[in-house]
C-alpha cells in the first residue's frame, strides 16, 4: 500500500444500509454509546433525524428526568415521530402529571406499555388502578410481574419515583376511592412484596404509588386536592 493512501476505518468501510443498523443498535443500548460513535468517526452522516435512529435510541436520561425532554425538543419530537418507547413515556409522564392534560397522558404511556417500555408498562397499569379501571391495570401489572420477576419490578418502580420527584404530582379524590375499594377484606399485607399474597399483590402496589403521590403532592400538606 502506498503511504500516500489512507486506509478506510471499520465503520466507514460498511455499506451505508448495514452501518444505520449498527449504528441504531448501538443508540438503542445506550445514547452516550451512539453520541461517541458519531464523533469517532465524523464522515457518518447519521442523526436523530433518522426514524430507524430515533425509534431504537434510547432515551435512559430522560426517562429517569423526564423535564429534561423541554430542553430537548427536537430531540423528542423526532423519537415520538418514529414511535420511540422511552419518548413516549416521557411524553406521558409530563402531560399526565406535569401539564395536567390527563388524556393526552394516558394516551402516551398506553403505547409506551403497548411498546413494551417496561416504565410506561409499569405506571399505565397503575393508572388505570388509581382512576378505577382495577381490572385492567392488575392485568397489565401481573403480565408485568410474570415476565420480569419482583425485583426487576422492584428496580421499574424505584425509577419511576425518581421519574416523578420533581412533577408537581398531586392527590386525586378517585386515587383514595379506589385504594379504599382494593384493600383485602382480611389484613393479610404483609410489609415486604416477596412475601405479598396473590389477594394483596394488587393492593401493595398501589399501596406504594398511594403513599408516592401523598408524600410528593405540595397539596398533601393543606388536604387539598385536585
Amino acid at each position: 500500500m502506498e503511504p500516500t493512501k489512507r486506509s478506510l476505518s471499520c465503520l466507514e468501510s460498511i455499506p451505508d444500509d448495514m452501518l444505520r443498523l449498527t449504528i441504531s443498535k448501538v443508540g438503542s443500548a445506550s445514547s452516550t454509546d451512539f453520541i461517541n460513535s458519531l464523533l469517532t468517526c465524523k464522515s457518518m452522516n447519521f442523526s436523530v433525524d433518522d426514524p430507524l435512529i430515533a425509534k431504537d435510541l434510547s432515551l435512559a436520561p430522560l426517562v429517569k428526568k423526564p423535564l429534561l425532554a423541554n430542553r430537548y425538543k427536537k430531540l423528542m419530537d423526532s423519537c415520538l415521530g418514529a414511535k420511540n418507547v422511552d419518548a413516549h413515556y416521557v411524553k406521558g409522564t409530563l402531560e399526565y402529571f406535569y401539564f395536567k392534560n390527563q388524556l393526552l397522558g394516558l394516551h402516551h404511556l398506553r403505547l409506551a406499555s403497548k411498546g413494551g417500555q417496561k416504565e410506561g408498562r409499569y405506571l399505565y397499569g397503575l393508572i388505570l388502578m388509581a382512576l378505577g379501571m382495577i381490572e385492567k391495570g392488575k392485568k397489565i401489572l401481573t403480565k408485568l410481574t410474570d415476565e420480569e420477576g419482583i425485583a426487576s419490578v422492584k428496580n421499574i418502580w424505584e425509577t419511576i419515583q425518581n421519574s416523578l420527584s420533581e412533577l408537581n404530582v398531586q392527590m386525586k379524590d378517585v386515587y383514595e376511592k379506589s385504594y379504599a375499594s382494593m384493600k383485602p377484606e382480611v389484613n393479610c399485607h404483609p410489609q415486604e412484596i416477596n412475601s405479598v399474597c396473590a389477594k394483596c399483590f394488587h393492593f401493595y402496589l398501589m399501596s406504594d404509588f398511594f403513599e408516592m403521590v401523598i408524600g410528593l403532592s405540595p397539596a398533601s400538606a393543606t388536604g387539598k386536592k385536585d
